[in-house]
């Protein structure tokens, strides 16, 4: 049986990421759909206006840090502050170019934060990604 997800959410300013991202979460066929927000900015003010519906909001978060406006810190930062109407906890992964220990340990400080991946995210680390939600869940 094929674990299928409501809905995943990219978090990332890179529009060519986020076509081949997009393109790799339809192809595994384990996602319905997918929310693209181009910083962090966008995103949390998605997830304010929404914060009432969580069926609306997504189960799986990828999340870039390096962003304009809002970085992934910063994201996490506001997101952790949001009352959520429900139990809502969603896998948050953050996906980006940067494999700094610095950043990696920064990661590890927020318990939301479900892993660290490095661009790019294959199929093959894609379905890791989606086996490591099944084994939480």
């Amino acid at each position: 049986m094929t674990y299928r997800l409501n809905t995943a959410g990219i978090i990332d300013d890179d529009e060519i990421y986020q076509l081949v991202m997009k393109r790799t979460i339809e192809q595994s066929g384990r996602v319905k759909s997918i929310l693209q927000f181009y910083d962090g900015e966008e995103a949390i003010y998605y997830f304010k206006e929404k914060r009432e519906i969580t069926e609306v909001l997504p189960e799986l978060i990828l999340l870039d840090i390096n962003m304009p406006y809002m970085d992934g810190w910063q994201f996490l930062d506001e997101f952790v502050k949001i009352e959520f109407k429900k139990d809502y906890k969603p896998t948050i992964f953050i996906v980006t170019s940067s494999s700094t220990a610095e950043e990696i340990n920064k990661a590890k400080q927020y318990s939301i934060v479900s892993g660290y991946h490095i661009k790019p995210i294959t199929k093959d680390k894609f379905a890791e990604m989606m086996q490591s939600i099944i084994h939480t869940a």
